[in-house]
């Protein structure tokens, strides 16, 4: 039961990441791609994206195992974090605003 269930999870998680990674791929491609969906060699960019992750990848796990790709993966994220607490500082001002402007109407 424990070998079923355990091959299961394994399944399942191997789905997601290459579900999640898949599109990613799109993602990345279609940004590059100017936003136009019906390009010349789409095939052709979408495998140069995914041999171009897998590189990544495989040069991370090589490199330091799971530890180099937790530590990549922070090193990527704290710029968005700034990014998100700025927004978050703008939303708060936008409140603001809106209520003052609200009290004197």
């Amino acid at each position: 039961m424990a070998i079923g269930v355990s091959a299961m999870v394994v399944v399942l998680l191997l789905t997601y990441l290459v579900t999640s990674a898949d599109s990613a791929i799109l993602v990345i491609n279609l940004i590059n791609a100017a936003g136009k969906i019906n390009i010349k060699n789409r095939a052709k960019h979408i495998l140069i994206w995914i041999v171009a992750l897998t590189a990544v990848i495989a040069a991370l796990l090589l490199a330091g195992g799971l530890d180099a790709i937790t530590s990549a993966m922070i090193i990527a994220a704290v710029p968005f974090s700034f990014i998100i607490i700025l927004m978050a500082i703008s939303l708060l001002k936008a409140l603001i605003v809106d209520l003052i402007q609200a009290r004197k109407s």
